[in-house]
């Protein structure tokens, strides 16, 4: 197996809560699931490192980074910065056919909770390849695919909610989308985002208090 595999077998792992926060690891168990020398797993281990989703621990191993409040507002906040410059972008520049296509995000057939993570990415990611500007949407998806983790982590913040009202904030940055009102998806995406980060901080917080 590639270090390149190792690398991601890991990554989806920590992105799913198959590994938690705290999770330590250490590279001669890792070499002997992978059936691979230390060397391989070692680049991936730091590739993740440079990621910040495993933080070293001298002559131990590694841990699976944890996500502060502070982290998670960070992260909420060059979100932002990075979808609205998409969404303008796209307003200005996408084919009729590209934003034509967002409409399959017009409806969530339903499913469980990962299920509905996973068309919640999908949606977002869409948005932000509708740009046509491949660093910045790459920059963006993987940060929106990063923030899965905390989604996952704060279940509270969406178990037993209806995901239609969401649904319905897509529905309105679509519709905007395709009539080129670049003012109003810029301020719709920014009122969706907002309203995420207060939904999932307050998850944080309560989890928190439970510890």
């Amino acid at each position: 197996m590639r270090q390149s595999e190792i690398y991601q077998s890991l990554r989806d792992d920590i992105l799913t809560c198959k590994l938690p926060p705290g999770a330590e690891l250490r590279e001669q168990e890792l070499a002997q699931q992978f059936e691979v020398s230390k060397s391989p797993v070692r680049e991936a281990l730091q590739h993740l490192v440079r990621e910040g989703l495993m933080t070293v621990m001298p002559r131990q191993g590694y841990r699976v980074s944890p996500v502060s409040m502070s982290d998670a507002q960070d992260m909420f906040a060059f979100r932002q910065v990075l979808e609205l410059a998409c969404i303008a972008e796209s307003a200005r520049s996408a084919s009729d056919e590209t934003l034509r296509a967002l409409d399959r995000f017009r409806s969530f057939e339903g499913g469980d909770q990962e299920a509905f993570i996973a068309y919640n990415r999908d949606f977002h990611c869409a948005l932000a390849r509708c740009s046509g500007n491949n660093r910045m949407s790459r920059a963006a998806c993987d940060l929106i695919e990063e923030m899965d983790r905390l989604v996952r982590m704060s279940v509270a913040a969406t178990r037993g909610r209806d995901p239609r009202k969401l649904v319905e904030e897509h529905e309105q940055i679509i519709t905007a989308l395709q009539a080129r009102n670049a003012r109003q998806a810029v301020n719709l995406l920014k009122a969706h985002t907002s309203a995420a980060e207060k939904r999932f901080i307050t998850a944080l917080e309560w989890a928190a208090v439970q510890a």
